[in-house]
């Protein structure tokens, strides 16, 4: 059966239309099913800004749907997947708001720190999210639970496996567990930092030291100065 979405038979009058083209500003005329077109102007060929890719993200029969998928669809396609891993993993800890907040910080330090060291955003925020859901530390060698998330949200099995080995403890993952891992640590790092107490300072050393990469040092630096100077 055929994509509703893409059949024809359910077109309106809206489903051909004109976009400017972002280079040279002319109008290119889009079917809504073209996922790019080239501007017959320049040349510049430009990604479809009306289509909705969302089935896209989880869709197995995407490509044979839309055709060759662009770098910007499957870079859309893996933004969408680790939205959707976002709340699956608000679903699978229910009311434990405690490690849902916490999944959500580590994602947003993991997202600060990949950039600077040249990361695997994709793989690194949605191991981020799944990083202690089948135990505390992130090192169980198999990942059950995050490999049975990533299963029902049809995710493509070579970033099932990117992501798994960031989650193993064998040092497969590279330098997107070490980012990953130092964004747990900042979270853990940030939670003693909550609460002020005589010795603090004992317990936060062996916390920071635990960071593997260099913007994760600095990142966690900048953390312990906005925290003394009260921001």
């Amino acid at each position: 059966m055929k994509c509703p979405g893409q059949d024809t038979q359910y077109w309106t009058e809206n489903a051909i239309y004109e976009a400017r083209c972002p280079q040279c500003g002319r109008a290119v005329e889009f079917f809504k099913d073209d996922t790019t077109r080239k501007c017959g102007h320049c040349g510049h060929r430009f990604i479809n800004p009306r289509m909705d890719f969302g089935c896209a993200a989880y869709c197995p029969y995407a490509e044979q749907c839309l055709g060759d998928l662009p770098p910007e669809l499957v870079a859309q396609k893996e933004d969408l997947l680790k939205d959707r891993v976002a709340v699956a993993v608000k679903r699978y800890l229910k009311t434990d708001f405690k490690r849902i907040g916490r999944a959500g910080r580590r994602a947003r330090h993991a997202e600060q720190i990949c950039s600077a060291e040249q990361g695997n955003l994709a793989p690194v925020l949605i191991a981020a999210y799944l990083w202690d859901l089948d135990n505390t530390n992130g090192t169980e060698a198999d990942a059950p639970v995050a490999r049975s998330i990533l299963a029902e949200l049809k995710a493509p099995e070579p970033l099932v496996e990117k992501v798994a080995a960031i989650l193993q403890h064998d040092g497969g993952g590279g330098i997107d567990r070490r980012i990953v891992a130092d964004a747990a640590v900042i979270t853990d790092l940030e939670e003693t930092l909550k609460e002020p107490r005589p010795g603090q300072d004992k317990a936060v050393e062996p916390i920071a030291g635990a960071l593997q990469t260099a913007r994760g040092k600095t990142y966690a630096r900048e953390l312990l100065e906005n925290a003394n100077t009260g921001k």
